[in-house]
């Protein structure tokens, strides 16, 4: 006891007064209210990064075979069965976001609510996102001093195909002088056959003579005729020696994008830069495949063997394609060879003959002048069904021969075709894949992003699991609007934020595009 006391005369009592209580209460409040408007106002930024953070997480799942096969990145916003949800891609966010809350935090919240509010599709605006995310794949693969040469390349041969339908009014005017020239034939016939008494062998003045093939003796034919049919006929017959090894692969027309009710977005249409049309066709013959070959990248399976046909023709069936494209190609490589023979003087002066021997008889010099340019047209087709044989053998052909470099030996006529190319010849000019590219770039912007994306779509329905694959399913850009609620953590009353029933409530909004 003795001892207890001593140390309790060493301890001093200590006190505190209501006043002094009651300004610590106070104090300890304000620090508390100013810890929970810090904690609050920290909420409100991090429910948006966390916003942000679940749409980057989502759009993570990109469609992995459309990368790896075309280099694009899209989310798929289907359901597995082809058709748009929404739902299901914010019920998969929300609960990601409840995974991630797990756990003790100052700053714990729940997302209660989430809703994407705008959308773009990879088939909005005809397919401008599909359109730009092709011209920046190809751009990271592409050297530009490489595409300047390339563009003028294509620009000169957009400038030659440009003049087909000059030539073909050429061609026409040939027909119809023929056909003036048949005509006063007849007429002159019937004239000499109703004159009595004049001797045999005379002809009054425009009438035919009587042995005119005197005139044509050591001329080669008149291709004109031969030409003629050959352009009503299958063009397949004249440029593939084997017709039987053309694929008979085919897609349904109802399938495609144009004949459907496509999904659409909700977003305005976006001012982006002009994207020159040049990088989206190096994009496709990077990607897509051809009667020669595969193209470098795409994928293993193909709906249709001829896809860069496909984006020039448009049909079905891969020999529809080719044979539209055929005619193109004979078509751009008959003027071209036009180019030629026009330099080369001793054809043009043949042509002459042949023209005066075949319609001379009519003394009409603009007769005789639109038949010469009917045969030296029909020589340079002549000339192009070589070409195009050869090209697709996996030769090469200049865009403009030199006059020395002219195959065909127009004293054949139309035998001159017979002549088979076994394999590819020439070292210079465009191969048939540049070719293409030539006919691409006079195909419009909107039917050739329009028909790759279909290309792309019945690929992909290829793959296991994709058969309802869908490119208006593909999402390119959402925005969201999300929902998130917290309780108060420290002592106090906070008025900078909503709150309904004691419960912070923060509604922030982001956007995510590829």
């Amino acid at each position: 006891m003795q001892e207890r006391s001593k140390r309790e005369e060493g301890l001093a009592k200590g006190s505190i007064t209501l006043f002094y209580a009651l300004m610590l209460t106070l104090i300890l409040s304000f620090l508390f209210s100013l810890l929970e408007a810090a904690r609050a106002e920290s909420l409100k930024r991090i429910t948006k990064q966390d916003l942000l953070l679940s749409l980057e997480s989502e759009f993570g799942a990109y469609h992995i075979p459309l990368w790896e096969d075309y280099r694009m990145l899209f989310l798929e916003g289907g359901n597995g069965s082809g058709e748009l949800d929404l739902k299901m891609l914010e019920g998969n966010m929300i609960q990601e976001s409840c995974l991630e809350q797990r756990g003790i935090s100052i700053y714990q919240m729940v997302l209660k609510d989430l809703e994407i509010c705008g959308y773009a599709l990879a088939t909005d605006w005809n397919g401008a996102a599909f359109k730009e995310q092709a011209c920046k794949a190809i751009q990271e693969q592409m050297a530009v001093n490489a595409a300047e040469l390339v563009k003028t390349k294509l620009e000169e041969g957009k400038t030659l195909a440009e003049k087909e339908e000059e030539l073909q009014r050429e061609w026409n005017s040939a027909q119809d002088a023929v056909k003036e020239a048949e005509k006063l034939e007849k007429e002159g016939k019937q004239e000499t056959d109703s004159e009595k008494g004049e001797e045999e062998g005379e002809y009054s003045e425009g009438s035919f003579p009587s042995n005119p093939t005197e005139k044509k003796e050591n001329l080669p034919e008149n291709p004109m005729d031969a030409v003629k049919n050959w352009k009503k006929s299958s063009v397949l017959d004249l440029v593939v020696k084997d017709p039987s090894g053309i694929s008979e692969k085919g897609i349904k027309e109802e399938n495609l994008l144009a004949n459907r009710e496509k999904e659409k977005g909700n977003l305005e249409e976006p001012k982006n830069k002009k994207l020159e049309k040049l990088w989206f066709i190096q994009y496709l013959n990077h990607y897509f495949s051809c009667q020669t070959g595969k193209g470098a990248g795409g994928t293993r399976e193909h709906a249709l063997d001829y896809e860069l046909e496909y984006c020039i023709g448009g049909k079905e069936t891969d020999r529809e394609n080719l044979e539209r494209t055929v005619c193109e190609l004979l078509l751009l490589r008959e003027a071209g060879n036009f180019v030629t023979i026009m330099q080369d003087g001793k054809k043009q002066a043949l042509a002459l003959e042949i023209a005066a021997a075949a319609v001379g008889f009519t003394g009409l010099a603009p007769v005789i002048q639109a038949v010469k340019i009917g045969i030296l047209l029909a020589w340079s087709y002549i000339e192009s069904i070589l070409d195009v044989r050869n090209l697709l053998k996996g030769g090469k052909v200049p865009l403009v021969k030199a006059v020395t470099e002219w195959k065909s030996d127009v004293s054949l006529g139309h035998q001159a075709i017979e002549k088979q190319t076994e394999k590819g010849e020439g070292e210079k000019g465009m191969d048939y894949r540049e070719y293409l590219q030539i006919l691409l770039l006079m195909v419009r912007e909107n039917v050739l992003v329009e028909r790759a994306m279909n290309l792309v779509e019945q690929n992909m329905r290829l793959l296991p699991g994709g058969e309802n694959f869908r490119m208006d399913v593909m999402l390119q850009k959402t925005q969201v609007k999300g929902t998130y609620e917290s309780q108060p953590l420290f002592l106090g009353f906070v008025t900078i934020v909503k709150a309904k029933g004691g419960t912070y409530r923060f509604v922030p909004d982001q956007e995510f595009s590829y």
